[in-house]
């Protein structure tokens, strides 16, 4: 996880069941395409890698991020921001996709990462995980129709970043 987390208050620890609720639902419907990983972090974080199609001959690394808060992130590794006066006309242009799209949020980090990103929200005890296989869904049709012209204004596409992890 990012290095900007705020630690988890000690005494306050709660178990992050969202994982394990997700998880029986991917048996039960035979979802066998993710990858566990657990971050061993004061938020029980969990973790579930996958890779996603995008764009006619693309794959992306792509991440259900489960932890012991309402908050539930999907995240999409789209690959690396351009450098230089290229920057500037990808800002904009990743702008302008975040002012047409309600539910996905385009980021770059710090690193010049470049994520696709959709945080849902519930208490545990009301976690859907069909919500997430369904934003998951959105995601993989967005991301057919929209990642080639995002990719060609990248420096790197997410293919392109071997062994690139969250």
């Amino acid at each position: 996880m990012s290095s900007n987390t705020i630690p988890f208050p000690q005494g306050n620890h709660k178990k992050n069941l969202k994982a394990d609720i997700f998880e029986t639902y991917m048996k039960k419907e035979g979802l066998n395409f993710f990858r566990r990983q657990e971050a061993h972090d004061s938020y029980d974080t969990v973790v579930f890698m996958t890779a996603i199609p995008a764009g006619k001959h693309h794959k992306l690394v792509a991440a259900v991020i489960t932890d012991n808060s309402m908050y539930t992130l999907l995240r999409v590794h789209l690959g690396t921001a351009p450098k230089g006066p290229a920057r500037k006309t990808f800002l904009a242009f990743l702008n302008d996709l975040n002012a047409h799209h309600a539910i996905l949020k385009y980021t770059i980090s710090e690193d010049d990462n470049v994520f696709l990103d959709i945080t849902t929200t519930s208490r545990t005890e009301n976690f859907d995980p069909e919500v997430i296989r369904t934003t998951l869904d959105i995601v993989v049709y967005q991301l057919s129709q929209s990642y080639d012209d995002i990719a060609r204004r990248l420096d790197k596409a997410g293919d392109q970043t071997n062994g690139f992890t969250l």
